[in-house]
């Protein structure tokens, strides 16, 4: 059989570049051009390394493994839950490899008609598992997904800019008590790209060693918001003033940003949580 490793790595590239595109917009995290292109390249050479003679050991299990978590750690950087991202982008490359494989059973000849021995068996067990573990592990993020209340949202501070997926949630109603405007809570892993490295550092413990510590480290451009929710009584929430905030392509101009030091989601869908109303631009000024 024949091999044409410039087929095998571009196919390699495209397939890790989807997936690990839609591991970030389904796990509310920002995608970065930049880390997403050096990630499929790297599974795309991966992938290529693969296909060569004497290299079959590199298709082994455990090594694809390390392969699938090196590439989500390059792709999205340092962050909680890995290994549920790193799950989520297995399950997508094996359904894309699965897409390819019944392209190529379709077709039944060219350069995919040696796809035509797969065991159909394998293929719909492989299949309805990944769908299974799909529907388990992040139903949280499908459910809103489907009702359309998923919204994009970039956050501005200081020229920095961060992309995330927020939900609109009219249950929440943590106001900023300054100016009584919505607060825009957001998971603090994902809005790394508007750190400093030492903010990046100190933000990095923020679970670890709470709002009030980290603010004493921090200093200006950072306060305490109170809050109360489920189970807690009286809460610190670490917070900024975002300079603009945009949420579905509608503008709130300068709001409050809190830092949940946890996920927001359930299922990991969205990593921002925004009770005001979308549709009317945010007023008031905090300090």
């Amino acid at each position: 059989m024949v091999v044409y490793l410039d087929i095998v790595f571009l196919l390699n590239c495209l397939t890790d570049a989807g997936a690990l595109y839609v591991t970030g917009r389904l796990s509310g995290l920002p995608v970065e051009g930049k880390r997403l292109l050096s990630a499929s390249l790297l599974g795309g050479t991966y992938g290529a390394l693969c296909a060569l003679p004497g290299l079959e050991v590199l298709a082994s299990l455990p090594l694809q493994a390390a392969a699938a978590v090196g590439l989500v750690r390059l792709a999205f950087g340092r962050r909680e839950s890995l290994l549920r991202r790193v799950l989520l982008f297995y399950l997508l490359s094996c359904a894309m490899a699965g897409a390819l494989v019944a392209g190529g059973r379709l077709l039944q000849g060219g350069g995919l008609s040696t796809l035509a021995a797969l065991n159909w068996k394998v293929f719909f067990l492989a299949g309805g598992g990944c769908f299974v573990l799909l529907s388990v592990v992040f139903r949280g993020g499908a459910r809103h997904t489907v009702a359309g209340e998923l919204r994009s949202c970039t956050i501005t501070r200081q020229g920095r800019t961060a992309s995330v997926t927020a939900l609109l949630d009219t249950g929440n109603t943590l106001t900023d008590g300054l100016s009584g405007a919505p607060v825009l809570t957001v998971h603090c892993a994902a809005l790394d790209p508007l750190w400093s490295a030492r903010e990046r550092s100190i933000l990095s413990r923020l679970e670890e060693l709470g709002a009030s510590p980290c603010l004493e480290q921090l200093g200006h451009g950072f306060r305490l918001l109170p809050y109360r929710a489920v189970g807690v009584r009286s809460g610190l929430l670490l917070c900024f003033r975002a300079e603009e905030a945009v949420i579905g392509g509608r503008a709130l101009g300068a709001v409050t940003v809190a830092l949940s030091p946890t996920p927001v989601s359930d299922g990991g869908g969205y990593a921002a949580l925004w009770g005001g109303d979308a549709g009317k631009e945010a007023v008031g000024h905090a300090a």
